[in-house]
């Protein structure tokens, strides 16, 4: 894993174009009236978060993205798109593409404002070495206090030594989905998977009425 998050011209250059990627592409699947166009959009903009999560050290998240956002949902969009019959008139703009889009602008302005309002602090700007080993150093589990683990800065060779989360979240996220949220975990996949199901069927019910 890659160590504190890096700020300079490459990485802000990367970033600057990943987030192009994702709103271009965006842009083109709400604008887009062919569907598999849309889909091979939706995509991109899904490959284009990924991206920046791996661009701000959240490679776990980053590689979640890739596989179920660009490997199964994309996908799963895909066969929708074939089990529909009439692809020429599927692609027809909706009635509340109007309120749609004003819906849009209104929280593209919300987020726009919450970050330009918002203090935000740079790790340069951290003076707590402890907090700073949190983040993007190595630290250890001094001790508990309430419900909340205390921390402090060891050295990396240190027995018990744990990367910051800037350092490798993979090691803490991992074992934690399959330990404490293996329950919620498994869940989430049976509600996917009961949707799927969901889907096939209305899709099933709905050509044979069109046929009958």
């Amino acid at each position: 894993m890659s160590g504190a998050f890096d700020s300079g011209p490459i990485a802000t250059l990367a970033f600057f174009l990943a987030s192009a990627l994702t709103i271009v592409s965006a842009i083109i699947v709400v604008t887009q009236r062919d569907l598999v166009r849309a889909v091979v959009a939706l995509a991109m903009s899904f490959v284009g978060v990924a991206a920046i999560y791996f661009i701000f050290n959240a490679e776990f998240i980053g590689v979640v993205q890739l596989l179920v956002y660009v490997g199964a949902i994309s996908i799963l969009i895909a066969f929708a798109v074939m089990f529909i019959g009439d692809l020429a008139n599927a692609g027809t703009l909706s009635q509340n593409r109007m309120i749609s889009a004003v819906a849009g602008v209104l929280l593209l302005a919300s987020v726009i404002f919450v970050a330009y309002n918002t203090e935000w602090t740079s790790i340069e700007e951290v003076t707590d070495a402890d907090a700073v080993a949190g983040l993007a150093g190595t630290y250890e589990v001094s001790g508990t206090s309430g419900e909340n683990n205390l921390i402090s800065a060891v050295d990396g060779d240190a027995e018990g030594a744990r990367g910051g989360a800037l350092v490798d979240s993979s090691s803490h996220i991992g074992p934690a989905l399959i330990s404490d949220f293996i329950l919620p975990f498994e869940t989430l996949g049976l509600l996917l998977i009961a949707a799927l199901l969901g889907a096939l069927l209305v899709i099933r019910n709905r050509q044979e009425d069109d046929a009958a």
